[in-house]
């Protein structure tokens, strides 16, 4: 078992694990360029491809986290407010790493830089488990292979 998902933010040299279980993570990759179209001639020409910055959404149950379980209302609240404060930009300096693989072997994660929150849902009307739902936005598009830090 030596590559496992592990879904967290590293943020001012502290590693924080996603409430668990994470039913989905969703990457988008896209491209920007230009198009030229000539008139009365079929097809296009494209020039500049160039990969944007990479869209994230994910999804997750407050069941768990890093490792301890959430039994009470209480427990999943204050776990909602401690990841919702985990994913507070309000400044350049506060963009954040998401880790999306560990690799226990190698000490490696998979992980994208310099990300930043754009919308953060949560739902506390089931009191049995609380869901909570992202969308964040990584200005840099390489999926790195790092230690925690580097």
């Amino acid at each position: 078992m030596g590559f496992l998902f592990k879904p967290a933010i590293y943020k001012d040299s502290v590693l924080y694990e996603l409430p668990r279980p994470v039913t989905r993570l969703r990457i988008q990759d896209s491209w920007d360029f230009t198009r030229y179209k000539v008139p009365l001639v079929d097809g296009d020409y494209q020039v500049g491809h160039s990969l944007q910055g990479v869209d994230i959404s994910l999804k997750g149950q407050v069941g768990s986290q890093g490792g301890d379980l959430k039994l009470t209302e209480q427990e999943m609240f204050e776990a909602v407010e401690l990841l919702r404060s985990n994913f507070d930009v309000s400044s350049e300096g506060d963009k954040y790493d998401l880790f999306l693989y560990h690799d226990s072997v190698s000490s490696t994660y998979r992980q994208l830089k310099s990300c930043s929150t754009v919308r953060f849902e949560y739902d506390l009307s089931d009191k049995n488990l609380f869901v909570y739902s992202a969308i964040i936005h990584a200005t840099d598009p390489v999926i790195y292979t790092t230690s925690p830090g580097s």
